[in-house]
């Protein structure tokens, strides 16, 4: 693997690792956690934070929930994919289950899971959205291939393991429109299902052949046949799509992450208060609209923080008034605040059909009530491969996101977990580090 490949693995499981551990208690994790450790059966990996032992399956689907509970979980821009979500949990799982998986064995399989797990969505001609799609619907492959490699399998039984992936495919944009806990339990259950598949493969059970390309497979079942297969085999081996993948920056919606930097660059250099502007203009996309603008009763006034966290007006709003968008951000009281809300009645959107990227940039202005306008607008986003984090800024995030952890962890544990992944491809077996997480 090439070194920037490594280099990205090592932020790519450190930020999971941070945004698991401020999931775990997110909304509904707790009873998640109750109810799979109701349900019984081998005590064969951990649930990080909570601790308890469960099915390899089943703690992939705990852990895999928490990870996306907080919306500040990694992105493949490209695509739009949420990359590290099932891969993570689903490697720690089956890393505990063989026992005696090194760093390198670890890092090479969260590689090659991410690079397979992008390079499906990149296929499609449709556009991530226009299809229903949404990352669920990938991560049973990624979870799949990420088990599989750490369990041992190759050839025939790797491709059993994506055959039976298949058959586990599927979740859609409505799963984020409840405002519920939806969208994140379901994203651990799809990631659950690939590290099932995996374990059938293991037991020799046959996957289902042709499951791309096939007359009934992926591609034709869920858009059609249009799709190039160049985008899955093209570059194989020599670039991997991990060095294209994304530390989120806000805990929010990735399609809001562009206005909310220009919101925020305003904000630092002028220096308004919130009573001061008069109107706010936001250019956007159609995918970003269709996805945080409406519908708009819901949008504009988000009344859950599940759809704070995909309201375009929600997090401009709050990223102008307050001078800053984290985890605070997101609680009933901060999405309630009376002063954020008269602002987001004031933002105003414009969709422009030349901005076709998945992720949109940043375009806002600014009307005061003086008359003066400001405007900004911000292309490649801090955490994105052309504007990156460090691995330390990695190390920040894990700090603040432990201090809302459902349990507290020591803080010589959260220094170990920085200083083991820093290392990670030195290390013998990986499953003292998630001693350090429960």
């Amino acid at each position: 693997l090439p070194r920037d490949a490594r280099e990205a693995a090592r932020r790519c499981i450190l930020d999971t690792i941070a945004v698991t551990l401020a999931g775990s208690s997110g909304q509904d994790v707790d009873r998640l956690v109750q109810w799979l450790t109701a349900r019984g059966g081998p005590p064969e990996a951990a649930v990080l934070v909570h601790g308890v032992r469960l099915p390899a399956s089943h703690a992939t689907w705990a852990n895999s929930s928490m990870a996306r509970a907080r919306e500040f979980d990694d992105s493949h821009d490209p695509t739009g994919d949420h990359t590290s979500v099932p891969i993570l949990s689903a490697a720690l799982a089956a890393a505990e289950l063989r026992g005696g998986v090194s760093g390198r064995d670890f890092v090479t399989a969260y590689v090659l899971a991410a690079d397979l797990g992008a390079r499906l969505r990149l296929a499609p001609f449709k556009k991530v959205g226009s299809t229903g799609f949404a990352a669920n619907t990938f991560a049973p492959f990624a979870a799949a291939t990420a088990a599989g490699l750490i369990l041992g399998l190759r050839g025939q039984s790797l491709y059993d393991a994506l055959g039976w992936a298949y058959a586990q495919a599927a979740g859609a944009v409505q799963l984020q429109q409840g405002g519920q806990s939806t969208l994140h339990v379901h994203h651990g259950l799809a990631a659950a299902t690939g590290v099932q598949a995996a374990l059938l493969a293991r037991e020799g059970f046959p996957g289902t052949h042709e499951f791309l390309t096939g007359k009934f497979g992926f591609y034709n079942a869920y858009v059609g046949g249009e799709y190039d297969p160049r985008a899955i085999t093209e570059a194989l081996g020599e670039r991997f799509e991990i060095t294209r993948v994304s530390v989120k920056q806000y805990p929010s919606g990735r399609v809001t992450h562009g206005p909310i930097e220009a919101a925020l660059a305003l904000r630092r250099a002028v220096g308004f208060a919130a009573e001061d502007i008069e109107d706010v203009l936001v250019v956007y996309t159609t995918g970003g609209f269709n996805m945080t603008c409406e519908p708009e009763a819901e949008r504009r006034v988000p009344v859950s923080v599940q759809h704070a966290k995909f309201s375009l007006y929600y997090n401009v709003a709050c990223a102008l008034a307050r001078g800053h968008l984290s985890l605070e951000d997101f609680t009933p009281a901060a999405v309630s605040d009376p002063r954020v809300r008269g602002l987001a009645a004031r933002v105003r959107v414009t969709v422009d059909p030349a901005l076709t990227r998945v992720i949109p940039p940043g375009i806002v202005t600014v009307r005061l009530r003086d008359g003066r306008e400001f405007h900004e607008r911000v292309d490649d986003l801090r955490g994105t491969p052309e504007n990156p984090v460090s691995f330390e800024a990695c190390a920040a995030k894990l700090r603040s996101c432990a201090k809302i952890a459902a349990r507290p962890l020591a803080g010589h544990a959260v220094e170990g977990v920085i200083k083991r992944v820093a290392r990670i491809e030195a290390l013998l077996d990986v499953t003292p580090l998630v001693a350090l997480l429960v």
